[in-house]
């Protein structure tokens, strides 16, 4: 008989995380929780050797029985902060490895464990239940078994119609009726005070059903029994009508949607990120093709042992087709992280044959690599660090005659589509038309993956070529790889008795907000929680209710901004919010990314992630420390010199997008004002309001900073008035007076627009693209969004690219030059720097010289040079 497996995701996920210690990825993901839930995944897949495969996830807290009963599950806590993020992160993993993810608007993970086994479950299916949860017993039927977790996740008990009774001294037809009565503290049901489950049990064993105590009311001995029963009739029936799970919900599955696909390509770099290297074989065994062999699957080219990497490196051994172009593509299996990643194993296709072998003979692997024309892969970072000598990128980025050699097709595809989160290969072989990947061993995946890479060199280049993006691919993306490598592996350090003491200080600050708050409020509560919160400040405290969400109440910042005024709590609670997000994000966070070996934080960057070209930052995200406000600067002035190193330098462009705005609109008043080295909002002030400069009030400069800033964004006078607390009117006149002013700018914007939606995408001034599929949208609000980003991505795009261009000859230089100081950090549009003093005055001059001479517009490109001990000082 076949079986389809049903799995409590949501349950299961809570018990992995309580039952082993934290763990966090190389990224600093937190993923014990995941890791857990897949070593029980495998045990069940050894255990039971289910056909069909499907995991039920509750979706959010609202569901018909919040409405039936507000304080539904209301008790429970929010899930831990490390927990929260693992439960997309198990979709993700699971979706990787082809399994059915469920989840319904309204409903419970149980409603749709129960459904399913009723709509499946028969003589020629068995469905096998697993959950932590004992409300699932009410599921069980002659078709349908329940595996109940009961330590940790690694002990199963499995409950049947046959032994249930033995177990529980009850039936799965009693277990609601017995809910009813007793309630249930976890999902906070109220069933009848003052009865519990010894009460429970024997009522419902002596009447049958819930309608059985009723209406044998006046025989239940025990005065005060009876009361209670009568008091609470109606929650008793609530109270089942809660525990009940559904069975009935049209949900749009076949069984065929449950065949498990298990793909190792899309696993395998998903789970090295992760650290989860040792469960790929063990998943391959239980869930993959049991073949060993490529060539048996799809007419792949098996692994050739005749060749080795010798006959590879050597011209002699290869086809006389080869030659001509000699193209390999690489795909390899890595091992550690930065900044100490080296390569387990590589795959390596000319064409003609693949050869396998380890990362020990990194010079040979060099030779081969280098020797070719062209090198094709997707792991072109990865590859320069674990291949790197002294200095990263061993393996050469161009051909003498500066054409590309590496041609790395993620990147590619993130220049061709920048909206998308993820280049992997199965979205690489739709989008370049290659045979998709075969599944089975890693040797059939990995021999798959680089085959397929090789078949999709030609069509990918030919793509960005004919979309005018390889000038872009090779004058600033390609050579970005060895930047940010070279940053990543620099790292940069952190003052490890700073960022303890910081760390104590901060939390004690919070736990005072926190009691402060509790006084104002009159009772303790989870600040957290928008329910709890909302509770608090619109009903008990009367505050005005600004806007609402399906849960309730709406508590997010914009809101609490709004009723700044209405009481100093809130003022209160956006400080308490703010120092949390401080300890949780950064002071815990960084020290756990300290790496014990060089003693610095190693961020990752991220260089396809933006759709505008903006590069970002990664565990931890250096990009959104707050260095406004003094608590950001405290944890800014925790990064200073390493060992070795005298000073921070930083190096930061002054109003870049303003000045690409000026350059791209041609407007004659605002270039002129940045020619002429004019304070430019005290120059839009003076303009705007028709007055000297000199008598341009610091307010008015402020509203004129204000919408320069705005305008770049596509503001509305909705926009602008909330910004500067003034009407409407006002706000629309404000921005009348401006483009009145500088009339080209006005008339780029509406260009811009127009093009979008003539073409359906905008490109920066070095021809980045981004396609805006809304611009000609139905939906005012979707399209009034597109046509808001067509305004800002050509300046904000161009910006990225700018600042690309500049930390690229930057480091080009430092390298040639034979520099000690080196470079660390990108952020937004600041370069950051590590300086010796002997070499401090060179530095400050190559970086103001370089970055402002790195592009020429029709203004002129300022950068604004400091260094400092820290790196709070040198802004």
């Amino acid at each position: 008989m076949k079986k389809l497996m049903i799995i409590d995701g949501s349950s299961l996920l809570f018990r992995a995380f309580f039952a082993l210690p934290p763990l966090r990825s190389a990224l600093g993901t937190p993923t014990n929780a995941v890791y857990g839930f897949l070593t029980m995944l495998i045990k069940l897949y050894e255990e039971i050797n289910p056909d069909y495969i499907a995991v039920a996830f509750d979706k959010g807290r609202q569901t018909f029985r919040t409405e039936l009963y507000s304080d539904y599950k209301g008790n429970r806590p929010d899930a831990p902060e490390d927990l929260r993020p693992q439960f997309s992160l198990i979709q993700d993993v699971l979706k990787a490895m082809g399994i059915c993810v469920i989840e319904e608007e309204g409903f419970e993970g149980d409603d749709v464990l129960g459904s399913l086994s009723k709509t499946f479950g028969s003589s020629d299916l068995a469905v096998q239940i697993i959950t932590g949860d004992r409300d699932n017993l009410q599921l069980i039927t002659e078709h349908s078994h329940v595996f109940l977790t009961k330590k940790g996740i690694s002990d199963m008990l499995e409950v049947t119609l046959e032994n249930m009774e033995e177990l529980y001294g009850y039936g799965p037809d009693k277990v609601i009726d017995i809910k009813a009565l007793m309630g249930d503290s976890s999902d906070n049901i109220p069933g009848v005070p003052g009865v519990g489950e010894k009460t429970a049990l024997k009522l419902i064993a002596e009447y049958d059903t819930l309608e059985g105590v009723y209406e044998n009311i006046d025989a239940i001995s025990g005065k005060k029994l009876k009361e209670r029963l009568l008091e609470n009739k109606e929650l008793a029936f609530l109270s089942r009508q809660l525990a009940t799970i559904k069975t009935d919900l049209q949900l749009p599955y076949e069984l065929e949607n449950f065949v498990q696909q298990f793909h190792v390509s899309e696993v395998k770099p998903m789970f090295e990120t992760l650290g989860f290297t040792k469960l790929t074989p063990r998943l391959v065994q239980v869930m993959g093709n049991d073949s060993d062999s490529a060539d048996e699957i799809g007419g792949l080219f098996a692994v050739q042992e005749e060749v080795s990497l010798d006959d590879l490196a050597d011209s002699t051994a290869l086809t006389p087709d080869f030659y001509t172009e000699k193209k390999v593509a690489i795909h390899a299996l890595f091992d550690g992280k930065t900044p100490f990643r080296t390569i387990d194993s590589i795959y390596i296709f000319n064409g003609d044959f693949i050869v396998k072998t380890d990362g020990t003979n990194g010079t040979l692997l060099l030779d081969v690599l280098n020797g070719a024309s062209t090198v094709i892969t997707t792991q072109t970072k990865d590859l320069l660090e674990a291949l790197g000598t002294d200095k990263p990128a061993a393996i050469r980025l161009f051909q003498d005659n500066g054409t590309p050699r590496i041609h790395d097709i993620s990147l590619m595809a993130y220049l061709l589509d920048p909206t998308r989160t993820n280049y992997g290969y199965l979205y690489l072989t739709e989008l370049f038309s290659v045979p998709s990947i075969a599944t089975g061993s890693v040797d059939v995946e990995c021999v798959s993956m680089v085959k397929a890479l090789f078949a999709m060199n030609k069509p990918a280049v030919e793509t960005v070529q004919r979309e005018e993006l390889w000038r872009l691919y090779e004058t600033i993306e390609l050579p970005l790889i060895h930047t940010l490598l070279v940053m990543e592996k620099n790292g940069i350090y952190i003052n490890t008795d700073k960022l303890e003491d910081t760390t104590v200080r901060f939390k004690a600050e919070l736990e005072e907000v926190q009691q402060e708050i509790y006084d104002m409020a009159g009772e303790t509560f989870n600040i957290n929680s928008p329910k709890q919160l909302g509770v608090i400040l619109f009903e008990k405290m009367g505050l005005p209710v600004i806007k609402k969400t399906k849960t309730g109440y709406s508590t997010d910042a914009e809101v609490l901004d709004m009723l700044r005024n209405e009481s100093p709590l809130i003022e209160k609670i956006l400080h308490f919010r703010t120092i949390s997000k401080l300890v949780s994000t950064y002071l815990d966070g960084l020290a756990v990314l300290i790496n014990d070996r060089t003693h610095r934080i190693h961020t990752t960057f991220n260089q396809m992630v933006t759709a505008t070209g903006r590069l970002s930052s990664s565990d931890p995200n250096l990009q959104n420390i707050p260095v406004r406000t003094e608590k950001g600067r405290e944890i800014r002035a925790l990064f200073s010199p390493g060992e070795g190193f005298d000073t921070l330098v930083s190096a930061d462009y002054s109003q870049i997008e303003l000045r690409i705005l000026a350059h791209l609109s041609g407007d004659e008043a605002l270039i002129r004002a940045f020619t002429e080295g004019k304070d430019i909002h005290r120059f839009t002030a003076a303009e705007v309001l028709g007055k000297a400069q000199e008598e341009v009030t610091s307010e008015e400069r402020s509203h004129a900073k204000a919408i320069n800033f705005g305008i770049i964004y596509g503001i509305s006078d909705f926009g602008l008035s909330r910004d500067l607390g003034i009407t409407r009117g006002e706000a629309k006149n404000y921005i009348d007076l401006y483009f009145s002013r500088y009339p080209r700018v006005k008339e780029y914007m509406d260009n811009m627009v127009k093009e979008a939606h003539e073409t359906g995408k905008v490109r920066t001034m070095f021809g980045r693209v981004r396609e805006l599929p809304d611009i000609n949208s139905r939906n005012f609000n979707r399209r009034s969004f597109a046509e808001r980003t067509a305004m800002n991505t050509p300046i904000q795009g161009t910006a990225a690219d700018i600042i690309k261009l500049a930390m690229n000859k930057v480091e080009s230089l430092l390298e040639e030059k034979g520099f000690t100081s080196r470079l660390l950090l990108q952020v937004h549009d600041e370069l950051v720097l590590e300086a010796v003093n002997e070499e401090l005055e060179a530095i400050k001059v190559l970086l103001k010289e370089t970055m402002e001479s790195v592009v020429t517009l029709d203004v002129p490109l300022i950068v604004d040079v400091h260094d400092a001990e820290n790196w709070a000082l040198v802004k």
